[in-house]
């Protein structure tokens, strides 16, 4: 038709810009709120939403569809409180698919407010049949303390390197570490989560790697249930008492409890017990838990136990060893009999006198060790 435009080249300018620009909103009918639907993206098993504003906005609605042939597969409404002037918001949605069938899928957004639109936009992704990128992730694993991925190039290249962790839809941290160097061998990369964690409670570790080279994105997801954790690494035990260095292992504040029991060589009876409050500890925190007998080991060998429990009560580690007290040491802080009855010190005195004497020679015994 002359002076006009084919209905194929309308259809191939269409198909140009879904593909080149997929993440371009269409702002709604003159309002003053623009919200920008920055990026998104997607696999089979989880989308990435980037939002930003050119103003305050507040009570929106983010709908998030994925779609299979004009069939709706999964979707998730969002409300968003807030998002301030000049500051982007990340959501994240895992999808519930019970398929995963190779080929074409379409994510369908909407930015509402009051049930109005005032962004939209689509994004395609092809599941399966991909074409092999430069660097292949062969494994996650996500916990309590962070995020560990194993990356394989497949040629060498530099790769910017993503870590998310995410609480529900939203992105609670976020780190990034860009243009590292993947050569020939497997890379190890590892990120710990600089906020606390609550125990007990389930979250998505996301690892997303861009290569220099690639449009495209590669992602993973573990999902975990975050729990307190500790470990003991050093022991120190003598006829007075015991202690023990526990290190924190995990995001979630530990809270727990050291239990130091003795038993006697067999291992059968128990001699001496006791169970102290441990102070706070989040990864790589470490404080030293100190235990005084009751009574002064006599000669002989002893079997202690100690155990960490944690803030559930469960036991997080233990450790057995064993306690040699020699005659000598059993004499060597005792303190001599007041011969003179004017002159002596009533017997309770006595008891605690031995007592202290009995602590700072702990003490300064396990700090000189």
């Amino acid at each position: 038709m002359k002076g006009g435009i084919s209905k194929l080249a309308i259809f191939v300018l269409i198909m140009l810009f879904t593909t080149t620009a997929p993440v371009s909103a269409n702002t709604g009918n003159g309002a003053d709120t623009v919200v920008e639907i920055e990026e998104i993206y997607s696999t089979i098993e989880a989308c990435e939403v980037v939002l930003s504003s050119s103003s305050t906005v507040e009570d929106l609605d983010l709908e998030v569809q994925l779609v299979r042939e004009d069939r709706i597969i999964d979707r998730a409404t969002i409300p968003i409180d807030s998002i301030n002037v000049n500051s982007r918001v990340i959501k994240v949605v895992q999808w519930e698919t019970k398929t995963a069938e190779d080929g074409a899928y379409e994510i369908r957004v909407q930015v509402l407010n009051d049930e109005k639109e005032i962004s939209s936009t689509e994004y395609k992704f092809v599941h399966g049949r991909q074409v092999i990128p430069e660097v292949v992730i062969e494994g996650t694993i996500s916990n309590s303390e962070g995020v560990t991925a194993v990356i394989r190039p497949v040629d060498a290249t530099l790769v910017d390197i993503e870590y998310m962790l995410v609480d529900g839809f939203d992105v609670i941290y976020v780190a990034k570490d860009e243009k590292v160097s993947v050569h020939t061998t497997p890379l190890t990369v590892h990120k710990r989560w600089n906020t606390l964690l609550l125990n007990n409670k389930e979250y998505l570790g996301l690892v997303k790697i861009r290569p220099s080279n690639e449009v495209a994105a590669i992602v993973v997801t573990d999902i975990f249930t975050s729990q307190d954790d500790a470990k003991i690494t050093d022991v120190y035990k003598d006829e007075i008492g015991a202690s023990a260095t526990i290190e924190g292992n995990s995001q979630v504040p530990f809270d727990g409890y050291v239990q130091f029991t003795v038993y006697d060589e067999k291992g059968e009876d128990i001699v001496e017990s006791a169970i102290m409050r441990s102070p706070i500890l989040l990864t790589d925190d470490d404080e030293t838990v100190e235990a005084i007998w009751e009574n002064r080991l006599h000669e002989g060998k002893y079997k202690l136990v100690i155990e960490i429990i944690g803030n559930d009560g469960d036991r997080l580690d233990i450790q057995e060893t064993i306690i040699d007290v020699e005659e000598s040491a059993t004499k060597k802080n005792d303190i001599p009999e007041q011969v003179e009855e004017e002159n002596s010190l009533p017997s309770f005195l006595i008891t605690q006198a031995a007592l202290v004497l009995a602590a700072v020679a702990f003490v300064i015994r396990r700090r000189n060790t």
